[in-house]
């Protein structure tokens, strides 16, 4: 039973749960901003079932990526320990999981009958694929690498939830400028991470091209607009030029002031992320969006 036990803990790790927190988040948030922005009612039932859709997509997608790496993920520092390289699950087993996972994804979609959530989970699946799989691989390729893992998935995976409740990809400015504008800085400083092993593989990604300086910048200002895009929507009351592009109640300050006391924990990674320990930010990361999330739904109704 322990070996059965250790085989099935090694299958959920290929999904990836922490990293479910991204599409459930990026869904919600856009229900939200749908339910103050357009007055739209939240379908349940819909929603939940749009939400483990997107969640199996990626889960599969994930599955898939570590079947095609497994071999690169071999000689990575941390990678090694996901359940293929290490020899848990086979490549095959790996596959052929990807496969039903994806098909359960189609299946709930096809359920849904949306065609705009259809055509945004086909763009994710058309993107992941070009960014993990040759003739592309787009994830070896400057510029295209960061536009491709950190500004079409985030949008994508927020519009699967937007047209669940308003037909049409009319989504307020301010809200994607939020979600790409922290996702883009977010992924990019988490790429610098793997700089080193991107350079022993010969990949041309972008924080091998560029100086990580710049690139730091970037990423640095990526996040701060977001972070500014979301704290001026609150205050939209007392600027109401801002309304048409984006607007939240005031309540929602208090989750900037408690992002704000989360930043002396985040100082070390962002000064020096290609020496940051990528295991413990990412746990960070994950407890401090799960607590966002969480205060995001919870004003919605208090």
């Amino acid at each position: 039973m322990a070996g059965l036990g250790k085989i099935l803990g090694a299958y959920l790790k290929l999904m990836r749960p922490a990293e479910w927190s991204k599409s459930f988040g990026n869904m919600l948030f856009a229900a939200v901003f749908a339910v103050y922005f357009y007055n739209a009612t939240l379908p349940l039932v819909e929603f939940s079932l749009g939400i483990a859709s997107v969640i199996l997509l990626w889960s599969g997608l994930y599955t898939l990526n570590d079947v095609m790496d497994w071999r690169e993920d071999v000689k990575h520092s941390v990678k090694k320990k996901r359940p293929i390289p290490a020899g848990v699950v086979s490549p095959p087993g790996g596959l052929a999981f990807s496969y039903l996972l994806l098909a359960l994804s189609l299946g709930i979609t096809i359920l849904l009958q949306n065609t705009l959530f259809f055509f945004c989970e086909l763009v994710m699946l058309v993107n992941q694929l070009m960014y993990t799989s040759e003739p592309f691989s787009l994830k070896k390729r400057a510029v295209f690498d960061l536009i491709s893992g950190s500004l079409v998935n985030p949008v994508f995976r927020f519009y699967a939830g937007w047209v669940l409740l308003v037909p049409n990809f009319n989504a307020p400015l301010l809200a994607l400028v939020f979600i790409a504008g922290l996702q883009f800085g977010g992924y990019g400083l988490y790429r610098l991470m793997s700089a080193e092993h991107d350079k022993k593989l010969g990949y041309k990604s972008s924080v091998v091209v560029f100086k990580k300086k710049k690139l730091k910048a970037l990423f640095y200002a990526s996040i701060a607009v977001g972070g500014i895009s979301f704290l001026v929507m609150p205050l939209s009351g007392f600027l109401p030029w801002i309304k048409p592009y984006g607007f939240l109640p005031l309540k929602y300050l208090v989750l900037v002031v408690g992002s704000a006391l989360l930043v002396p924990f985040y100082w070390k990674p962002i000064r020096k992320p290609e020496k940051a320990n990528m295991e413990a930010v990412y746990r960070l990361l994950y407890v401090h969006y799960l607590l966002f999330i969480t205060g995001f739904i919870a004003l919605l109704y208090f």
